[in-house]
């Protein structure tokens, strides 16, 4: 794949998590719960593309590399290409950091919503109770059924469906950041590989230069000699 292509495609990746952004801050800030679930779902969705998306990227990366060494070029040519590989590299990295920081924000914020809906439904609660109903899965069943036992509203209801809805998305979200993790990882190695090969291309041309250059002024030295030791009458 031309890697104008590869570029274009890391800008739409970029565009997709502004656009999930939107999806989670929608989603937080809607009440309604049909809406919620309908919003989660287009979440959810927009989350399965980019995850695909920078899967594809990274696919189509380590090809253009593994290219890069199984063609012979000039050191200016292994150079050119390299160098744009590596900025490639980079500018997904920057990506695949700026989606990472998308989900562990949203996961906070979930999190912080699941702690305002149990509070509301039990404001009896201590801090450590709410605590446990959000980080523990048997504390949140033990508040589950005492909110199914103490409460028969449809207020009620929908706060505990939320509540479990959103515990659902954190479990996600802890997925898709272990696969950023994962990509980041291997994408800061791809890009220190191709600088520890640029800087290798680069001392070659130098030292290829500076051999050229003391060659020409060994064979000027060479020409005045000769000339010096000519005869005159030969001069």
């Amino acid at each position: 794949m031309p890697l104008n292509g590869i570029e274009d495609d890391i800008d739409a990746a970029n565009d997709d998590v502004d656009d999930l952004g939107v999806l989670h801050e929608t989603l937080m800030s809607t009440a309604d719960g049909t809406r919620s679930e309908a919003i989660a779902r287009q979440r959810d969705q927009k989350t399965t593309q980019i995850n695909n998306h920078i899967v594809r990227l990274r696919g189509e990366l380590n090809a253009v590399e593994q290219m890069n060494r199984n063609t012979a070029l000039s050191p200016s040519e292994e150079a050119t290409r390299r160098s744009r590989h590596a900025v490639l590299a980079r500018k997904l990295m920057e990506v695949l950091d700026k989606y990472r920081r998308l989900e562990r924000e949203s996961q906070k914020q979930y999190r912080q919503r699941m702690e305002r809906h149990i509070r509301i439904v039990m404001p009896e609660a201590t801090d450590d109770e709410v605590h446990e109903a959000v980080n523990n899965e048997a504390a949140r069943s033990v508040f589950a059924m005492d909110v199914m036992s103490s409460y028969r509203s449809k207020v009620a209801r929908r706060m505990l469906r939320d509540v479990e809805n959103r515990d659902r998305d954190i479990q996600e979200i802890n997925g898709t950041i272990e696969l950023l993790n994962h990509m980041f990882i291997d994408m800061e190695g791809v890009v220190a590989e191709q600088q520890d090969v640029l800087d290798n291309i680069e001392q070659a041309v130098e030292s290829t230069h500076e051999n050229m250059t003391s060659a020409h002024q060994e064979i000027q030295k060479a020409t005045w000699y000769r000339i010096k030791s000519r005869p005159k009458w030969k001069q």
